[in-house]
């Protein structure tokens, strides 16, 4: 069970970004149109909770998925 804060620390949006490297693998397979619109909503869902936390999702071969701080 996670312990409840008043922001989203670093560590579990790292964790949480991780994910998405998934979602493009997706891309080349044979998916019924309501999974996919559901695979897609979940994709944006984690992206909003990473942007709303003030980063940004990065990814490359070299390094994988990292996250960037926002510049306001």
């Amino acid at each position: 069970m996670s312990i409840l804060a008043e922001t989203t620390e670093r560590k579990a949006l790292q964790e949480i970004s991780r994910s998405l490297r998934f979602f493009s693998s997706l891309d080349f397979l044979q998916i019924s149109g309501g999974d996919a619109v559901r695979i897609r909503h979940a994709e944006h869902i984690i992206k909003s909770i990473i942007e709303n936390n003030g980063y940004e999702v990065r990814t490359s071969k070299r390094r994988g998925t990292y996250l960037i701080k926002q510049r306001r």
